[in-house]
């Protein structure tokens, strides 16, 4: 029997979404050079809107302009986005969907910019080691990306702990071999994350969301006691303030895993905490919705479907599959000639104009 409507509505705080259903953040590559929105940007989450999305959550948007990892990359500290965000934010708010901001700080992942250095927990992979002082101001970027989001109409913003981004190095200790109070023990190693927590907590409004993106798997497959930490990173994070949490892992594009994924991991931390839970990973047609929801995750959030169809949604009620077959050829759009699925025939204007000769 059916116990939770996917298409009903829903309360984060005092956030009401149209349904239980959420576009993961997806990197469009439609970001200026010198990380600026673009109108085809734009385009997208006013398509994705009109179809239904109850929750869009952006493309990663880089706190620091010096360290994102990507050319493409939307920066917060750049100053020509106010106006953007705020055109960007009301025209998902007009058309009855939600949108949050996804922040991140590159970590060695920055390395993918030329001329760019990455700052990580310990240096490794041809990157600097980050000092207090690099620690102190990287949580001040993350407080001023937050303003700015909560004054351009952002309805939360989602901190990216996961997929090998700067935050999640400090959970995995397959990066973080600080020896100093920000690596060693879990305790440690969720530091930076509680201080920067502690910090946005004075400067947000009562109804703006605070979410975070997770990882339950670790890059190190021989550190057992990984997923126990980060049932207790959960833990804590709800202590700081944290609405929500989006469980993921660093082994998404696994073509051998059972759907949807992460599943029992994400059932074991929903058991262990009172926020609500938002599952990403493999979700292709209502039955696997409907069994993640039955089983008491919160919201489910995908990726490659709505860029293989932005009108999924309405495919879901009718109760049809996705189109995508999980080729990833999405991850790889600088080799299909700017085309974003292999289901679609559209050029995306910008990527031509950025990449003329790809």
């Amino acid at each position: 029997m059916e116990k939770t409507n996917a298409f009903e509505k829903i309360k984060i705080k005092n956030i009401e979404f149209k349904n239980r259903i959420v576009r993961s953040a997806t990197n469009e590559h439609l970001g200026d050079f010198d990380g600026t929105i673009t109108d085809d940007y734009i385009k997208v989450y006013d398509s994705l809107s009109k179809n239904d999305v109850g929750l869009l959550i952006t493309s990663q948007l880089s706190v620091n302009k010096n360290q994102r990892a990507d050319i493409t990359h939307i920066c917060v500290d750049n100053l020509k986005n106010i106006e953007k965000f705020k055109l960007l934010t009301s025209t998902v708010h007009n058309n009855g969907s939600k949108i949050i901001g996804q922040i991140s700080y590159g970590g060695h992942r920055a390395n993918n910019i030329q001329n760019h250095i990455a700052k990580t927990p310990s240096g490794i992979d041809n990157s600097v080691a980050m000092t207090i002082e690099d620690i102190n101001i990287c949580i001040q970027d993350y407080v001023s990306a937050v303003k700015i989001l909560q004054e351009t109409g952002f309805d939360g913003a989602q901190l990216h702990v996961a997929h090998q981004y700067l935050l999640s190095e400090f959970l995995d200790p397959f990066y973080n071999k600080r020896t100093d109070s920000y690596g060693g023990t879990i305790e440690n190693r969720y530091r930076i994350i509680h201080e920067l927590l502690e910090e946005i907590k004075k400067i947000i409004n009562p109804d703006f969301l605070i979410t975070v993106k997770l990882n339950v798997t670790s890059k190190d497959s021989n550190y057992k006691d990984f997923f126990n930490d980060q049932i207790q990173v959960c833990k804590w994070l709800e202590q700081d303030g944290v609405d929500a949490i989006e469980i993921s892992g660093c082994d998404y594009l696994n073509f051998n895993q059972s759907t949807p994924y992460y599943l029992d991991s994400a059932l074991k931390i929903k058991y262990e905490i009172s926020i609500p839970i938002i599952l990403v990973g493999g979700f292709r047609d209502i039955n696997q919705i409907k069994k993640a929801l039955n089983c008491g995750i919160d919201f489910v959030s995908m990726c490659r479907p709505f860029i293989a169809e932005e009108n999924f949604i309405e495919k879901l009620k009718n109760n049809e599959k996705s189109k995508c077959i999980n080729c990833n050829k999405c991850f790889e759009i600088f080799k299909t000639k700017h085309t974003r699925c292999v289901f679609r025939n559209d050029v995306i204007p910008q990527l031509e104009k950025n990449f003329p000769n790809t």
